[in-house]
C-alpha cells in the first residue's frame, strides 16, 4: 500500500511538472470557437523576452467581419472571449466583446465600409440605443471619456495626474533641463541659463541626450539623463562639435549626429560612453529599417532617420510599422494642417481603425499599444480606453521646439 501511494505521489509530481514545463515553454496557440452566431478565431502570441502576450481575434458573422488585438496577460488561457454583444445600426454594425471575468477591454467597435470607428468617436442615434442596453453587462461609456482632474505644476504646466500609467516614464524639456513625470514630478536642471531651442538633443529608449548648451559655439560634452531615476552622466567627445549640428536618430543604443560645419557624422555610444567619428561627407549613414547612405546635401538639409518606415501600404503621407508578423501599421493622412491617424493590424491591413488627430508627426512615441503624441499645447496618449490628456504646457503655443519622451519599464 505504501509503495502504491509513493508511486501515485511521484506520478502526480511528474504530471504537475510536465504541465509547468508545457506552460513555461508555450509559444502561443490558435483556437476556433463559437459564441452564439459568431465564429471566433483566437491567436495567442507569447513574447517571453518582453513578458508581453498579445491576443489577435477575428470575429465573423454572416456578412460581418472584424479583427483586433489586445495586449493582456491571461496566463496563456484559451477562449478568453466569453460574450459577444452585437447591433446592426444600418450603415454601422457594432460589436462589444466581453472577456473572462466580465472584463471590458475595448470600447464598442463599429464597422462601416471595412473601417472601424470606436463609439467614443461616433455620433449615431441608433448606436446610442445599443449603448443603453449594455449597462447590465457593466459597460459604461464614461470609461472611454477623459474626465481626469488637473493638477497645477507651474504657471505654464498642468498635469492630469489620474491619467498617468504606472510603468510609463515621461519627460518634457524645460528651458534649463527636463521635467520627469511618473508617480512623482522631478525637475532636473542642466544649464545655467534658459535655452529655448535645443536641436542637438534626443529622447531614445530610457534616456534624454543633450549637448552642453552652456557653451557658445562648439561643445565637447553631452548630458545623458535616465528617465527612470533621474541620474545624470556625461559623455565627452575628443573633437569640438559645432552647435550647427543635427541629431539624425538612434539605432539600438547608439545615437547619430551630423556636424554641418565640419561635414562629419559622429556616433554616440551609450554602452561604451564615447563619441566616435563614423563618416565624412563621402559616406553618411542613414537608417530606415535598414542601413543605407544619404548624400551630403540631404545631411545638410537635416534628413532624419525613420526607424519605423514602411512602404508596404500606399495612399498615406506616412506609414509606420511596429512589429513584424504581429503588431500594427500606423497610417497618417494629412487633412488641412493636421493628420488623421489610423491603425491596421499587420495580420489584416485591409481593415483600419481611426485613432486620433495630431498636428505634429515628429512627436509620436509608440509604447506597445499606447501612442503618445502632441497636439497644440497638450501631450496626450491613445490606448484601448481612448485618448487621454497628460500634460498641458502653454509654452508650446509659442515654442513648438519643446520635445518630450516616453519610456515603458
Amino acid at each position: 500500500m505504501k509503495y502504491l501511494l509513493k508511486t501515485l505521489l511521484i506520478l502526480l509530481v511528474l504530471l504537475f511538472s510536465l504541465k509547468l514545463v508545457i506552460h513555461l515553454f508555450n509559444k502561443g496557440h490558435q483556437v476556433d470557437y463559437s459564441i452564439g452566431n459568431f465564429s471566433i478565431h483566437e491567436t495567442l502570441k507569447v513574447d517571453s523576452l518582453n513578458k508581453t502576450d498579445n491576443y489577435y481575434f477575428v470575429i465573423s458573422h454572416e456578412n460581418f467581419k472584424l479583427n483586433f488585438q489586445i495586449f493582456k496577460n491571461y496566463n496563456k488561457a484559451e477562449k478568453i472571449i466569453s460574450k459577444v454583444k452585437y447591433y446592426d445600426a444600418g450603415e454601422y454594425k457594432c460589436i462589444l466583446p466581453i472577456f473572462k471575468g466580465g472584463e471590458i477591454l475595448t470600447d464598442i467597435m463599429c464597422v462601416n465600409n471595412g473601417n472601424i470607428t470606436y463609439y467614443h468617436d461616433l455620433d449615431n442615434v441608433k448606436v446610442n440605443n445599443f449603448v443603453s442596453s449594455l449597462k447590465k453587462e457593466g459597460y459604461d461609456k464614461n470609461d472611454f471619456i477623459d474626465t481626469a482632474p488637473t493638477k497645477r505644476l507651474s504657471n505654464t504646466q498642468t498635469l492630469y495626474e489620474k491619467n498617468l500609467v504606472d510603468n510609463h516614464y515621461l519627460a518634457m524639456e524645460s528651458y534649463k533641463g527636463i521635467i520627469l513625470v511618473n508617480n512623482t514630478v522631478k525637475t532636473i536642471e542642466l544649464f545655467a541659463n534658459d535655452v529655448y531651442k535645443k536641436p542637438v538633443s534626443i529622447f531614445t529608449d530610457k534616456y534624454y541626450i543633450v549637448a552642453d548648451y552652456d557653451e557658445e559655439y562648439t561643445f565637447k560634452k553631452f548630458y545623458v539623463v535616465n528617465l527612470i531615476n533621474g541620474n545624470i552622466q556625461e559623455i565627452r567627445s575628443y573633437n569640438e562639435i559645432s552647435f550647427d549640428s543635427v541629431i539624425q536618430g538612434a539605432v539600438d543604443d547608439e545615437v547619430y549626429i551630423f556636424d554641418k560645419d565640419a561635414e562629419v557624422q559622429y556616433k554616440i555610444s551609450l554602452k561604451h560612453e564615447n563619441v566616435q567619428q563614423v563618416a565624412n561627407k563621402d559616406g553618411i549613414k542613414y537608417y530606415n529599417g535598414k542601413w543605407t547612405t544619404m548624400t551630403l546635401n540631404e545631411a545638410l538639409d537635416g534628413k532624419l532617420f525613420d526607424n519605423y518606415y514602411s512602404s508596404e501600404i500606399d495612399g498615406y503621407d506616412r506609414v509606420n510599422k511596429i512589429g513584424q508578423n504581429e503588431g500594427y501599421y500606423y497610417l497618417y493622412k494629412k487633412e488641412g494642417d493636421k493628420y488623421l491617424v489610423y491603425r491596421a493590424d499587420i495580420q489584416n491591413a485591409k481593415m483600419k481603425t481611426y485613432l486620433f488627430t495630431t498636428d505634429d508627426l515628429q512627436s509620436v512615441v509608440y509604447l506597445k499599444d499606447y501612442i503618445y503624441f502632441k497636439n497644440d499645447t497638450t501631450l496626450y496618449y491613445y490606448s484601448s480606453k481612448g485618448v487621454r490628456k497628460v500634460i498641458e504646457n502653454s509654452e508650446l503655443e509659442f515654442n513648438g521646439d519643446i520635445s518630450f519622451g516616453a519610456y515603458i519599464n
